[in-house]
């Protein structure tokens, strides 16, 4: 299922850097005409793209640098390549269809729901009738 995330006019997406979108499951940047969406996460450690630096067609991630190529999400020392979501653009209102998901937690949210739950005497009692 796709949800459609208005991104507003295209020329007021910036080219220089990565903008969030849609509840920042998402960046989005401007090639030229073009809107580019990938999804907010680098391929070498998971980081989030937000606010990342685009210099002469390549997009920089913000925490371990890692080079994409900006137009085709194409890292540029390699053949994988970021998840990209389609774009409509009507009148110069750009439109984005991105996947109907929640966007990740960060590592932070995931630990502190999971000291909430955690159960300390059970863990060492599964761990003590687990077989060696």
């Amino acid at each position: 299922m796709t949800r459609r995330v208005a991104l507003g006019p295209v020329r007021s997406i910036p080219a220089d850097r990565c903008i969030a979108v849609g509840d920042g499951l998402a960046i989005a940047v401007r090639v030229g005409d073009e809107v580019c969406v990938y999804r907010n996460r680098c391929l070498h450690q998971d980081s989030p793209l937000d606010g990342a630096i685009v210099r002469d067609g390549v997009l920089i991630c913000p925490f371990h640098f890692w080079r994409y190529d900006v137009a085709t999400g194409r890292v540029t020392s390699g053949t994988a390549t970021l998840e990209r979501f389609a774009v409509e653009s009507t009148d110069g209102e750009a439109v984005a269809l991105l996947p109907d998901e929640q966007p990740r937690r960060s590592l932070r949210e995931e630990l502190l729901d999971r000291a909430r739950t955690y159960d300390r005497a059970r863990a060492f009692d599964d761990e003590r009738r687990a077989p060696s």
